[in-house]
């Protein structure tokens, strides 16, 4: 996973046109402002995010936004596609790393890179590949706000369905996930 994020890094920012800078931090805060009714461990994780933002800067990426293993075809060789295209942008690189270590895409298994591997080797191919130097805090900032940005996404997902916008178990059982992403 390290390898092929490396490599999703490495396309040039001019080669897929159209891509905006994100700002996810910011993003998140102003998702947060929106919900109608309070969320403290998710403000908590928001202010503690504002508190300990990595120092240092990386050159800004095409960005996944969405890797993991659910949106992985793993054959033999290893990786064979990288699926779900949808939220791709510029931004840092690290976001998506961080966003692979994320607990809920570990599915319960006890491994912290999306339940199979370990944050040392997922640093170690990602760089051997050619990315960017990223350090362990960096990687579990990055993480900790992934797992707000899901807590955040299951609360809208639960809404869609509460709401009558879109009648759906699938979303009621996301929306039922948020208490994961908080504890």
């Amino acid at each position: 996973c390290g390898e092929a994020l490396a490599r999703i890094h490495g396309i040039g920012p001019t080669v897929v046109p159209g891509l905006e800078l994100t700002r996810p931090l910011e993003a998140l805060e102003a998702s947060l402002a929106t919900l109608e009714e309070p969320h403290p461990v998710l403000e908590l994780g928001v202010r503690w995010l504002r508190a300990n933002r990595p120092s240092g800067h990386r050159r800004q990426t095409v960005v996944h936004g969405d890797f993991r293993n659910g949106n992985l075809i793993i054959g033999p060789e290893g990786i064979r596609a990288v699926l779900d295209w949808e939220v791709v942008h510029l931004g840092d690189p690290a976001e998506d790393l961080g966003w692979l270590c994320v607990k809920t895409w570990r599915f319960g298994a006890p491994a912290p890179v999306g339940g199979f591997g370990s944050y040392e080797d997922l640093l170690a191919g990602y760089k051997a590949a050619g990315g960017q130097a990223i350090d362990l805090a960096t990687l579990k900032w990055w993480q900790v706000l992934g797992t707000v940005r899901w807590g955040i996404g299951c609360i809208g997902q639960a809404s869609r369905h509460l709401t009558g916008a879109v009648r759906s178990v699938e979303l009621a059982a996301i929306g039922r996930r948020t208490c994961e992403q908080e504890w």
